[in-house]
Parts: structure tokens; C-alpha cells; sequence
């Protein structure tokens, strides 16, 4: 009887043994959780601190996609850009040399006023409209006015200010396009408003391939003119391809009404398929790998390896040739004397 009451308790002890080391091991995940995600705001400024590209207006190729470019399906981190000084245009980039995804300037994500859905461009130059149909453009002034072109109420101008049209050479990820902006056309849209010029890398592309300079299209975006109370961030980094998850489970009109697999113009680059199907099955197979791996180690290359002597660790007692341990010597002041 003793007997089992014994055991009984034993496995009543396990048990809740257990549960303490479950909801143990469940508040160390949740702190590590809200740790990470208070390290991402704290660094972006901005929730949420990741946006899905839903459509290739930035990607570099129709076929193929690139790290290091945004491409559909990417998830783009973002940064909070309050004001100006936050942002680094196409014109500041080019001057200075700063670029990010594979172009000059800063890549921006900001809202519309047709779409909840915001848009993330590339920001090419802060503009000041005025009612008179003109545009200043004080940042034209970083290039060399062999690079760009203007005119102004009066004819061809090299001052930035109270321009009609520019056009700027050498634009574009394969700096070889010849970019009109109309600045009138602008200026009678939005007046009085100072705002960004943007565009997306592969609209200039589609645009300017077949005749690069001039341009025959306009590949601007000359239906918004985001103010910086628009900008919600500037991107930072990506993940790619992982977007794509989202996107097939809640398509939109510009990518994967087709489901999984998706390409062409309402979907992503095959090879951005091919990668994400790669990397899940890699994610998948990770514990077994790690699993196998720490039994290798153990099993074949720990045995092989020489012991580490550290000089923290207390050393063991010698062992007497018959295994027991030796006695510690004792001073001979301690000893009998001899007969």
C-alpha cells in the first residue's frame, strides 16, 4: 500500500514538474518575443516595421529577380522618415554618391490619397510648385548643368528656380535614360504644394528602354506629389522572396490572383518562387539537420578532440596504483616517531 501511495506521488510531483517547466519555458519565448519586437520599433520608429511589395514597379528585370533590389513579394524593412533631412533624393544621392537598391537616393514608402494601400518609389527630387505653373528645384544646383537641362517662363535657364520642364541624363539603375519632368503639368495639379518627385526603378525601364535619351514616355509618377506629413518611412534592408506567403493567401489585383507560383504581370519572377520553395523545405528540414549534426559531433569529433585543461576547474585527486584515491601528504611534525 505504502508502495503505491509512493509512486503516486512520484508522478504527481512529474507532472507538475512538467507543467512549472512548460509555462517556464513559455515566458522565456514570450520575453524573447517581445524583446525582438520592441528592438525593431525602437530601431524603425514606425508599425509595422514591414511592408510586402505587392507589385514589381521596383524590381530591375520582368523575369528575374535580384537581392540587394526590391522586388514583388519582398518584405522591405522601414524606417520612420519625419523630416526632410531624413530623406536622401535621387539628385542628393547622384551628387553624393549614396545609392540603395541598386539606384541613387532613398527608396520611400508613402500614402496616397487614392489608395489605402501605400506605395514605395524611389524619391527623385523635392519640388516647390507655384501657382504660376513653375517648380523650384534647388537640388538641380549638386549637378553639373552638363547633366540636366531647363527652361523657365523665358526660354532655356541653368537656375534651378521657377522652372517649367528639366530634363535630367544619365537616370536610371543603367544610368543611360534621358528624363523629362513637366513641371508645369505638375505645378497646375498640386499648387501650391512642396512634395516629392518619385518613380519606380522598373516603370523607367519599361519606359526609356527601347529609345533611352530622350524618353518617349513620361515614367514618373505625375499623379501624387506626396508631401513629407505623406511619408510614412524610408527603406532599410529586406527579406526576400518570404512575402510571397502572404500574397498567396490574400492576393491582390497586382499580384497572385493565381495563387502559388504566380508569374507575368500580375505575379513575381519564377526564380522568386523557386527560392522561397527552397528556403521553406531548408527551414523545414533545420531541426533534423541540427539534430544530426550535434549527434555527429558527439559521437565522431569530441571523442578525437584533446582535452582542455581550464585553469577555473579543480583538478581531480590522483588515484592510488589500486584506483583509490591518495592520501594527502601530512607533515612529518604530524608523523610517530619510529621505534
Amino acid at each position: 500500500m505504502s508502495r503505491d501511495r509512493s509512486r503516486h506521488d512520484e508522478d504527481d510531483e512529474e507532472d507538475e514538474n512538467f507543467w512549472k517547466g512548460l509555462g517556464r519555458d513559455l515566458l522565456v519565448a514570450a520575453i524573447i518575443v517581445v524583446v525582438f519586437l520592441a528592438a525593431i520599433y525602437a530601431y524603425a520608429g514606425v508599425w509595422p516595421p514591414l511592408v510586402v511589395v505587392e507589385s514589381a514597379s521596383m524590381q530591375h528585370s520582368s523575369q528575374e529577380s535580384f537581392l540587394g533590389v526590391i522586388d514583388t513579394g519582398d518584405m522591405v524593412f522601414q524606417q520612420a522618415a519625419p523630416t526632410r533631412a531624413d530623406v536622401v533624393t535621387y539628385l542628393e544621392g547622384r551628387a553624393s554618391g549614396y545609392s540603395t537598391y541598386g539606384d541613387y537616393g532613398d527608396v520611400i514608402i508613402f500614402r496616397r490619397p487614392s489608395s489605402a494601400t501605400p506605395v514605395i518609389h524611389r524619391a527623385i527630387m523635392y519640388v516647390t510648385v507655384h501657382t504660376n505653373n513653375t517648380a523650384d528645384i534647388p537640388n538641380l544646383a549638386l549637378l553639373p548643368t552638363s547633366e540636366w537641362e531647363a527652361t523657365n517662363l523665358a526660354g532655356a535657364t541653368t537656375s534651378p528656380y521657377a522652372l517649367r520642364t528639366v530634363t535630367i541624363h544619365r537616370m536610371g539603375f543603367t544610368h543611360n535614360f534621358g528624363i523629362a519632368f513637366n513641371l508645369a503639368s505638375l505645378a497646375q495639379s498640386f499648387a501650391p504644394r512642396s512634395g516629392y518627385v518619385t518613380m519606380g526603378d522598373h516603370n523607367a525601364q519599361e519606359s526609356c528602354a527601347s529609345s533611352p535619351d530622350p524618353c518617349p514616355s513620361t515614367p514618373y509618377d505625375f499623379a501624387w506629389l506626396p508631401k513629407q506629413q505623406d511619408v510614412i518611412g524610408r527603406a532599410r534592408g529586406e527579406i526576400p522572396w518570404f512575402g510571397l506567403l502572404k500574397l498567396t493567401l490574400q492576393p491582390t489585383d497586382s499580384c497572385c490572383p493565381g495563387g502559388w507560383g504566380s508569374t507575368g504581370s500580375q505575379g513575381a519572377p519564377k526564380n522568386s518562387w523557386d527560392s522561397l520553395l527552397v528556403s521553406l523545405i531548408f527551414l523545414l528540414a533545420l531541426p533534423f539537420i541540427l539534430e544530426y549534426a550535434m549527434r555527429g559531433w558527439t559521437k565522431y569529433v569530441s571523442p578525437r578532440l584533446p582535452e582542455i585543461r581550464w585553469p577555473w576547474k579543480r583538478r581531480s585527486k590522483p588515484t592510488a596504483p589500486n584506483g583509490d584515491p591518495t592520501d594527502e601528504a601530512v607533515d612529518s611534525s604530524d608523523r610517530e616517531p619510529d621505534e
